[in-house]
């Protein structure tokens, strides 16, 4: 289908689409239709699916840019379409219709083919495509920005961003001519606004308008502008170029006058200088347009082919001065002053001279570079400083006595500039107190707690301050070293610092200790104090009975004295009862808890001595040692008594017949029992019976060998016999005539040496 045949199908259309606007008002805007499936169709200008009279009640113009412009052949151009609703907004996914005129040069290359539509943007041919505008960038849902579509060079700056609403095509031309690009938006109602018109010349030239620059003031500056061809890049002469100064400082091209026309010459290059009227610093911005001359006999008319513009900037010297110096230095310390001085503009400045005039109360010792000292005004002679460069200068001076000095340093050039800077520095005097107190009196086993204060009653802060405690002979700190460091630092003027130490004693007697506190500047002071150390020694006796017997009562007598120089405190007297006796009494508050007896005597004051009095009672045969122990803050001390407890053996002898009466000639049984009553073991008893005539011994038994001679029935001895433990002999005796008759016992031990005897009487009868 050719130009001329798609314009009528449009026209017949647009005419369709008039008289159905009546019925059509109301529909949904085209843009939003949903796509048909199946082959895109392109039989018609509306959008697949949708009739040509169905109208965008929202879409109200159409616009496209640039207007008009000038482009070298060969390169591409991009043309943006901004369908635009009645309030100015863009309206996105709206059907944008491009066609380039009959008799145009050039073809379309590329269009926007963005969004997710079937009926999205697509070339029909070189000179006729569809798009649809954009809905900007979709990676922001709730905030809208521009698309940002690349071209595909590398280039961000040939990005093209798309507004809401916008789309675009890019056209090209390999030859000269003019491009006249219709954009049509269907979905607009209104004939006058829905179509938008652009016109691109295309020419074979190329340009390189002169960039920007900066020069010093007062000196001449060469603009030069180059014509080429855009095909081959040979370069074109006689094109127009003319220079045309819009603002700035007064000055005029070569020949006179603020404009100028200049041909190219044979290398394609228009040529001018700019001269200032007078040195000025500022900025001419200057126009250039070239213009391609016109050839009556082809009938090729004059023609502009670019416009654009540059700068020129002009600057001038400059000079800046800066000085720093420390505010605040020490009495006869050396402190710097540094100079700076710079030339902050593109271009030299000359003859450089600095000066620096020193205060009274300051004093010259060197500088870095050396100065020429003219009695207290230093001075040198810098030169040339070139743009951006810089001079620098160390002054090392000494203040010689307090107070606030100013000193200001100055420049001055060749050109007449000038600057100057100061700095203040207040010249000050620290100095050092030192205050030590110590515990006074202490006993040996107490920490000593040692407190250094240093002050600085000066008007300048007091660095590295230190001091040093060395402990006399006698005097430890708690880990064992014999000198305490303290490092105060910097202390401020009126500001004072404390250090807490803690040392012990190891003997007694009267120790004088120095600390020495120093600081920079050959700062010092000391302080003194003395304590005095002290111990409490206790001395505990301790007496008691030699012997005792199993059950009876004991006295103890515990005597503390404090024999030391020095109050025993919290002193605690304990005794612990050893076994064999058992607690009875004990004055002075005595208590008992389990088998320790423990007495509190409080304070004793050197000299003091308290006594107290234990009562026990001895329950086991042993020999008792018992230990008690006075106990003091820094003091301790025991004693021991010795006691013997003895027991004493009481064996008691029984005998009994088991039968009485008895006929003769039958038997009777006696019974002896030995039973030792006593506290102590009775050893080597011996049992020893006697039968009156009037009977027999038959036979006897017991816990020793009986032997049987005549009358009398003996036992061999038992080697011992415990406290409550009893022994049992058996005798059987034959009854041989009636009588009453007599059964003796008798029992010796080492312990009883006299018999003891017993008797059980018996009748005996027919």
């Amino acid at each position: 289908m050719t130009r001329r045949a798609r314009q009528i199908v449009g026209v017949t259309a647009w005419c369709v689409a008039v008289m159905a606007l009546a019925g059509c008002r109301n529909h949904m805007p085209h843009a939003w239709t949903w796509p048909y499936g199946g082959d895109l169709q392109r039989s018609y200008a509306a959008p697949p699916g949708e009739q040509a009279n169905q109208w965008d009640p929202y879409a109200a113009s159409i616009e496209i840019t640039p207007l008009e412009d000038t482009n070298p052949v060969r390169t591409q151009h991009i043309l943006i379409a901004t369908v635009r609703d009645k309030d100015g907004r863009g309206l996105p996914n709206r059907r944008v219709e491009w066609i380039l005129s009959d008799g145009s040069v050039g073809d379309i290359v590329e269009v926007d083919s963005a969004g997710w539509r079937q009926s999205r943007g697509i070339k029909v041919t070189n000179d006729f495509a569809v798009t649809h505008t954009s809905d900007g960038d979709k990676r922001n849902f709730f905030k809208k920005r521009p698309d940002r579509i690349a071209m595909g060079t590398g280039n961000p700056a040939d990005d093209i961003l798309l507004e809401e609403g916008q789309t675009w095509i890019a056209i090209t031309s390999p030859i000269e001519g003019e491009t006249h690009i219709v954009a049509y938006a269907p979905g607009i109602y209104d004939w006058s606004k829905h179509k938008a018109f652009a016109v691109k010349r295309w020419m074979d030239v190329v340009w390189e308008f002169p960039a920007a620059a900066t020069n010093p003031t007062g000196t001449p500056h060469e603009f030069v502008t180059r014509v080429n061809k855009a095909s081959d890049g040979s370069p074109l002469a006689g094109y127009k170029v003319t220079y045309r100064i819009l603002d700035g400082p007064a000055g005029s091209f070569s020949g006179g006058g603020d404009s100028i026309t200049v041909m190219t010459d044979a290398q394609g290059m228009a040529r001018t200088t700019l001269n200032q009227a007078r040195p000025a610093e500022g900025t001419n911005n200057v126009e250039i347009t070239i213009v391609r001359g016109g050839n009556d006999q082809c009938c090729q008319p004059e023609m502009t082919v670019a416009v654009g513009r540059t700068s020129k900037t002009w600057i001038g010297p400059k000079i800046a001065i800066q000085k720093d110096c420390v505010a605040q230095a020490m009495l006869g310390e050396q402190f710097s002053y540094n100079i700076v001085v710079t030339n902050p503009s593109q271009v030299p400045t000359n003859g450089v001279v600095v000066t620096d005039p020193l205060p009274d109360g300051i004093d010259f010792v060197s500088a870095n570079p050396p100065a020429t000292p003219q009695g207290r005004t230093l001075t040198w002679s810098g030169g040339t400083l070139p743009g951006g460069g810089t001079w620098r200068a160390e002054v090392v001076v000494r203040g010689t006595r307090k107070g606030t000095f100013q000193n200001t340093a100055s420049v001055r050039t060749d050109e007449g500039l000038t600057a100057q800077d100061g700095c203040e520095t207040r010249i000050s005097e620290a100095a050092l107190q030192l205050q030590k107190t110590c515990t006074p009196e202490v006993t040996v086993c107490d920490e000593i707690v040692h407190t250094v204060t240093v002050t600085n009653p000066g008007d300048a802060a007091a660095r590295n301050v230190r001091v040093v405690d060395r402990l006399p002979d006698g005097l430890t700190t708690l880990d064992g070293r014999n000198e305490l460091v303290f490092d105060g630092g910097t202390i401020e003027p009126g500001q004072s610092k404390q250090a807490t130490f803690k040392v012990k004693a190891s003997r007694t007697g009267r120790f004088t200790n120095t600390a020495m506190a120093t600081a920079d500047g050959g700062l010092s002071a000391q302080d003194s104090c003395e304590v005095v150390v002290r111990k409490p020694e206790l001395r505990v006796t301790k007496t008691a009975p030699g012997d005792r017997y199993i059950g009876r009562n004991a006295e103890y007598t515990v005597t503390v004295t404090n024999t030391g120089d020095a109050p025993a405190r919290d002193t605690v007297v304990t005794d612990v009862l050893p076994p064999g006796v058992e607690f009875v009494s004990a004055d002075g508050n005595g208590s008992l808890s389990g088998r320790t007896v423990t007495w509190s005597a409080g304070t004793l004051d050197p000299g003091a001595s308290r006594t107290f009095k234990l009562v026990v009672r001895a329950t086991d045969a042993m020999d008792v040692k018992n230990v008690v122990t006075a106990r003091a803050f820094c003091a301790e001390a025991q004693a021991e008594a010795d006691m013997t407890v003895r027991g004493i053996p009481a064996i008691l002898l029984e005998v009994v017949d088991v039968e009485d009466p008895i006929e003769v000639g039958e038997n009777v049984t006696y019974i002896v029992t030995v039973t030792n009553q006593g506290s102590a073991v009775g050893t080597n008893i011996r049992i020893t019976c006697t039968v009156q005539p009037e009977g027999s011994p038959v036979s006897a038994e017991g816990p020793s060998r009986a032997s049987v001679s005549g009358q009398t029935v003996t036992f061999d001895p038992i080697p011992t016999l415990a406290p409550k433990q009893r022994a049992t002999f058996k005798v059987i005796v034959k009854a041989n005539s009636p009588k009453d008759t007599r059964f003796a016992v008798s029992m010796v031990t080492d312990q009883q040496t006299t018999p003891v005897t017993e008797t059980e009487s018996t009748y005996f009868y027919e």
